[in-house]
């Protein structure tokens, strides 16, 4: 048990602070200490851009060449953005990904998937029909 939790306990005890009071306090260090794990176990800044790449086949060099840099920020605003969409419209919207064959279903979505997917996604490389090659890639 870290000494920070040690500390509030014991004003718990003591009577100094309240229940409530402790649960965030105890939420906040939580916070404070999964974000210094998760940047002491990068040992390195995390990635800033989803890239996109989309390269011609090799038979088929004149075809188009599409280079995407998201910057990691704007989809993580777009996430916390979804949670404004109201119940209706997320079932419209869930419904439409389903006939599309994409199993997605907004009011299940945590921001904290994305930060899971970001770091197991080091390089994703698709054929598409043999025509293009799409890398997708954090950097």
């Amino acid at each position: 048990m870290s000494e920070e939790k040690r500390k509030i306990l014991e004003m718990v005890a003591d009577k100094k602070i309240s229940v409530d009071d402790a649960e965030k306090l105890l939420a906040a260090v939580g916070e404070r200490a999964g974000e210094a794990a998760a940047g002491a176990s990068a040992g390195k800044p995390g990635p800033k851009y989803l890239r996109v790449l989309v390269e011609p086949a090799a038979d088929n060099p004149g075809g188009d060449r599409v280079n995407v840099r998201v910057p990691l920020n704007l989809v993580r605003a777009g996430l916390k953005f979804a949670s404004f969409i109201p119940a209706q419209a997320q079932d419209k919207i869930n419904r439409e990904m389903k006939e599309k064959g994409v199993p997605f279903d907004l009011s299940h979505f945590n921001p904290k998937d994305i930060e899971e997917l970001l770091v197991h996604l080091n390089d994703l490389t698709v054929e598409v029909e043999g025509k293009e090659k799409v890398r997708i890639f954090c950097e």
